[in-house]
């Protein structure tokens, strides 16, 4: 799934993910220190948001909904659904976007937009789409439907001729990269784009010559990196970050020069690249459910969604959450053949629904310590056509340090990275805990990789 065939009534929120909203901690909070555990802020599961997004579709007064015409934002019938809205929301601070939409002809419109009065946010009508009639989502006009989208995002500073940061360009790729390769591209166009032409561009000014130069040279680093979807730049003006130059301006899905957002708690990845290159991956978790009218007829439906970080200091909590709970004797105990006992089954279960419980998690299992090597033990997916079995083998090598730290206290990578496994492409961010037994003694790890697979 691309970012164009999400939600229709996130396309604001779509803003709000092609700029990489992730934060660890607030802007101005202090870090923690070295091997410290911070608590995971609980993501919400699927289930939870179809509960969720049932819950406020339920009450919404389909009968008013349907009749808004664009021009209705300051009636009674708006403001009552769009502080409906906005309440929900307050309740549930897991949630950063709700909205309603429905669908006109062959197109889907934003109807009711709970950040509608702030900046970038939609009137009746807006974000209007024709849509691919297969895209799953739109069975949330029939049923509860949820799904999770995960990226990539880089981003690095664009200076004007005096040194001076004016912006930062945004890159989005749809294959699997590297963190340190993705950096080094968003520092690459960005050292190539006119900051003095680019700070100098306002709303209207997108015929221009100055707008059209970086707007082409966006496109043919698209070109020369075919692996990336998305190539845009954007600035801050007062509280909100806008966009700027989009390389799809022109397009259906292209913004244009004063589009944007005011930014928020999650956006430290982005903030982070108005110093220097950065990248990050980031989940959100959609959810929609049909709006009804007084006689049961579905009139469109709500759309809500949560974001999930993806960081080093939660890969590394979710590690030690889910090593507390396995059994480390019964992990110890473990030979090759037992793949089939009670006491495996319990390991991998757990394992299994951690990963349930937490969006974002691809891969969880568990290893120890084998000789001169690290054995598998425990792997969630057991049972599948690649999954280990209890005693593959890993040889660490120089590069594991991470890995091998996991034995010792909850360790997370520097940075993520791409994986080939089975047939399967992924790009992760691994964190690790040491499994301990009733005693205290440490009998292995489990490990924790967070992301997505790339679609083949």
């Amino acid at each position: 799934m691309t970012g164009q065939n999400v939600l229709i009534a996130a396309v604001i929120a779509l803003i709000v993910v092609a700029a990489g909203v992730m934060i660890a901690f607030a802007p101005g909070a202090t870090e923690p220190a070295p091997g410290e555990i911070v608590p995971v802020q609980k993501v919400l599961t699927q289930d939870e948001m179809e509960a969720l997004v049932v819950e406020i579709a339920g009450e919404i007064d389909g009968d008013a909904m349907a009749a808004l015409e664009p021009g209705d934002e300051n009636t009674t019938a708006f403001t009552a659904i769009r502080d409906r809205l906005n309440a929900f929301r307050s309740a549930n601070p897991g949630i950063v976007y709700i909205s309603t939409m429905r669908k006109t002809g062959n197109t889907i419109e934003v109807v009711v937009d709970a950040d509608y009065g702030t900046f970038g946010a939609y009137a009746i009508g807006g974000g209007s789409s024709v849509v691919d009639p297969g895209a799953p989502y739109l069975a949330g006009f029939v049923e509860p439907y949820t799904e999770v989208y995960s990226s990539a995002y880089g981003y690095a500073p664009v200076r004007n001729a005096s040194g001076t940061v004016v912006g930062i360009v945004c890159i989005e790729p749809d294959s699997p990269i590297e963190q340190e390769r993705i950096e080094a591209l968003a520092a690459e166009i960005a050292g190539e784009i006119d900051g003095d032409a680019m700070a100098a561009l306002k709303p209207g000014d997108e015929n221009t010559t100055a707008f059209t130069a970086i707007r082409e040279q966006l496109e043919a680093f698209r070109t020369a990196n075919p692996g990336f979807t998305y190539v845009y730049t954007m600035r801050k003006t007062g509280n909100t970050v806008e966009y700027v130059v989009d390389a799809d301006y022109g397009s259906s899905d292209g913004v244009a020069i004063g589009d944007g957002y005011i930014p928020t708690d999650l956006d430290a990845g982005l903030l982070a690249g108005f110093e220097e290159p950065t990248a990050e991956i980031y989940s959100v978790i959609y959810a929609y459910a049909p709006v009804m009218n007084a006689s049961g007829s579905s009139v469109g439906m709500a759309g809500i969604q949560a974001g999930n970080p993806i960081t080093q200091e939660r890969v590394k909590a979710l590690a030690a959450e889910v090593a507390g709970e396995i059994d480390g004797d019964a992990m110890a105990a473990l030979e090759p053949g037992d793949e089939n006992t009670t006491a495996f089954t319990a390991i991998r279960d757990r394992l299994d629904a951690f990963r349930d419980e937490n969006p974002g998690v691809v891969y969880v299992y568990t290893m120890r310590k084998a000789e001169n090597a690290t054995e598998y033990v425990v792997d969630a997916d057991y049972g599948s056509g690649y999954a280990t079995v209890i005693g593959d083998v890993y040889v660490p090598t120089e590069e594991d340090v991470a890995f091998l730290a996991g034995f010792t206290e909850p360790s997370a990578e520097p940075a993520f990275y791409t994986e080939e496994w089975g047939n399967e492409t992924t790009t992760l961010l691994s964190g690790y805990a040491p499994v301990r037994d009733a005693s205290g003694a440490v009998v292995g790890l489990v490990g924790v990789d967070m992301g997505f697979v790339h679609q083949s």
